[in-house]
């Protein structure tokens, strides 16, 4: 199966390490040339600086979509429409109108549509989806998660804080994935609220976010997403019937990547402890890849990839609306 990635900066290049077996990439695309023809040449293949070539090669059959927020949706509903199987970095657009987009091209073209939320690939999330579907200690009564990064130098003057290319800030960037990863263990919310803080970077957009949900079953989740953290820190807590499930880290500067487990014992009191360490490299791009190619292989066309991005986009969305009310 011959591939393209547009977009060939740090996300891209990932991709394109972790391709899997049976996927060729024969083309890279970018408006950056000197960014373009690198990963060409390390990777032996085309560099071609119009994404609508791309989008208008038959020979390709599946793109890896890893631009800025602004070229997501028309890139993406180009190829879908071209019959073209698509991987598209979260959020997947700037907006849920935007998104729109996405899903009236699919109802027009059926393809396999994947949007980038490798977080649920990372060994921790993925034992902890485990031992959540066991249900050996009850069902999820809460979760808990934060997510902050010490952003670098001129951070504020990057792309992400332009509203035109970004569309939304740090709830947009980095609370996506952990709207996603809620979605992934205990399914959609349906009451919301939020605040949100422009308190460093940017008069633009937020730096900062901290929201609230809960659904039908009662279920509670509180997260909180901000750039001012001054040191990369990464946690999500699951509060079962009867256990506590810890996740620190991602590895690299996030720090190691564990899960702790709290079991509450019969007679309360403080719990037993279990660490489980996860040392390996980070794989999730490459299962992420992978699943993507079996979705392809299984002409998995179904939209329910795209109603759970579509999801997290509306939330952050709902979010910034309670904000526009707030004095």
């Amino acid at each position: 199966m011959k591939v393209a990635i547009i977009g060939c900066g740090l996300i891209g290049r990932k991709r394109a390490t972790f391709l899997p077996k049976g996927m060729e990439l024969a083309t890279v695309c970018d408006v950056n040339e000197t960014a373009g023809v690198a990963l060409a040449n390390n990777f032996n293949c085309r560099f071609e600086k119009k994404w609508q070539t791309v989008a208008n090669d038959s020979a390709i059959q599946a793109v890896f979509i890893a631009t800025t927020n602004n070229y997501l949706t028309p890139i993406g509903e180009a190829c879908i429409l071209k019959g073209k199987h698509v991987l598209i970095e979260k959020p997947g657009a700037r907006n849920p109108e935007e998104f729109q987009r996405l899903i009236d091209a699919h109802q027009k073209s059926p393809v396999v549509v994947r949007f980038g939320f490798n977080h649920r690939y990372h060994p921790s999330l993925l034992k902890a989806k485990e031992i959540v579907a066991s249900e050996v200690f009850g069902p999820v009564m809460f979760i808990r998660a934060k997510y902050g990064h010490g952003a670098r130098l001129g951070y504020g003057k990057e792309w992400r804080f332009n509203p035109a290319i970004a569309g939304g800030g740090e709830l947009l960037d980095q609370g996506s994935h952990l709207i996603d990863l809620t979605n992934y263990f205990i399914g959609e919310m349906d009451e919301v609220m939020g605040m949100t803080g422009k308190l460093f970077w940017s008069e633009k957009l937020e730096d900062s976010a901290c929201i609230t949900m809960r659904n039908r079953k009662g279920q509670l989740v509180q997260l909180s997403a901000t750039c001012i953290e001054w040191k990369n820190v990464f946690q999500f807590e699951i509060m079962c019937k009867t256990a506590k499930i810890q996740i620190n880290g991602l590895g690299m500067s996030y720090g190691k990547e564990t899960i702790i487990l709290y079991k509450m014992k019969p007679e309360m009191g403080p719990p037993d402890v279990e660490e489980i360490d996860f040392e390996q490299e980070d794989h999730s791009w490459q299962l992420e890849n992978e699943e993507f190619s079996r979705a392809i292989e299984k002409k998995d066309y179904s939209d329910k990839k795209l109603r759970e991005a579509k999801y997290c986009i509306d939330t952050v969305f709902k979010v910034y609306q309670l904000n526009q009310k707030q004095p």
